[in-house]
């Protein structure tokens, strides 16, 4: 339901004033806090009431003042929020070192983007990598090492890539006839590069037939061991979960001081590492998903609220961004930022895509 221009007023008041202290507000306080209003305290205590009536602010205590209620937080995040990026220097420089760590591994750059996010938000930070049915293999490269190994690389749409060290009859038929080692190598970039590791994964599963060049010799061999070391690849892209940084920010939030309420939360980030993408991908306006309190699916995150974006590696694959905390978080600061930072992530990978 709208609200009328004091309810809104003074629900924002709540808002910042208890995502400053950690404590609830009181008419008192707001009075003389945002003594511009204008407004007697009277006013504002039965504003408050009405506020509570309507659910969008609760009251911890008989005695205490009000709290946004979950509901509160988001009629504040979507109709009342002033966005503002705390501090656009740092987010600068933290684009800055992105494109510094361009020629490193997706793994390194996804980490650090993520201890830049917590560095600008003081939330915890997490992002998935792209999901494996999006991500394409490039091409393989293998070459023998030593006297009895091949190093099989497999290079991915994503930036980064994969290795095995393939050895014993394989590697000893490379080794004697480095010609069927490279018409090993053409044959699998002819029959997979550019496809999807997904689409790839089923392939492989249904046991495809070896292409009929490579019938005979050591090539078929040489072959057979690229596809039995690519399905352990598929295999190792598709658990990949989630990486997190600033973890500790979660325990200086007052409402997780105690470990027994702080460690369901983090057993669940352990346990549902993509949730986040979940997150993304549920409809929202504009690029920024913002999940409160009991929004989230997840029962043990309901009193946590998670703003996440996503962001491309080339044109397909789609990873996601964003930062988790308590449902009292400075969203004016955080949406932004996220946006922001998802935006850079995205232009930077470009570069490797």
């Amino acid at each position: 339901m709208q609200l009328d221009q004091r309810k809104r007023t003074v629900l924002q008041g709540v808002v910042w004033s208890y995502v400053e202290t950690a404590e609830p507000v009181g008419s008192d306080n707001l009075a003389q806090r945002y003594s511009w209003w204008g407004v007697k305290s009277a006013t504002i205590r039965n504003t408050l009431a009405d506020l509570a009536d309507l659910g969008y602010l609760t009251q911890p205590h008989t005695s205490a003042g009000r709290i946004p209620s979950d509901r509160g937080y988001r009629f504040y995040v979507d109709h009342l929020v002033e966005f503002g990026m705390a501090d656009m220097q740092a987010a600068e420089n933290a684009k800055g070192a992105l494109h510094q760590e361009r020629a490193e591994t997706l793994e390194r750059i996804l980490k650090q983007t993520c201890a830049l996010l917590t560095q600008l938000t003081h939330y915890t930070s997490v992002a998935t990598r792209p999901r494996p049915a999006d991500t394409r293999l490039r091409q393989v490269i293998a070459a023998p090492v030593g006297d009895s190994a091949i190093l099989f690389v497999a290079l991915l749409s994503s930036g980064d890539s994969e290795t095995r060290l393939l050895s014993g009859k394989a590697a000893l038929l490379a080794l004697e006839d480095p010609l069927s080692l490279t018409h090993a190598v053409n044959a699998f970039n002819m029959q997979w590069a550019a496809k999807t590791i997904d689409s790839i994964r089923i392939s492989l599963e249904a046991q495809l037939d070896v292409p009929a060049d490579l019938v005979g010799g050591g090539k078929r061999v040489i072959y057979l061991e690229f596809v039995e070391a690519f399905k352990q690849i598929v295999a190792s892209a598709s658990a990949n979960g989630a990486i997190m940084e600033g973890a500790r920010e979660m325990f200086r939030q007052p409402e997780f001081h105690d470990v027994e309420k702080l460690d369901p939360v983090f057993a669940t980030l352990q346990m549902h590492p993509r949730f986040v993408d979940d997150i993304v991908a549920t409809p929202v306006s504009g690029d920024v998903a913002v999940v409160i309190g009991t929004e989230n699916q997840v029962e043990p995150l309901h009193e946590c609220s998670v703003v996440a974006a996503p962001y491309l590696v080339g044109t397909r694959e789609r990873g996601s961004l964003g930062v988790i905390g308590p449902t009292r978080m400075a969203y004016d600061k955080v949406i932004p930022t996220v946006s922001y930072m998802a935006k850079s992530l995205t232009e930077m990978l470009s570069l490797i895509a």
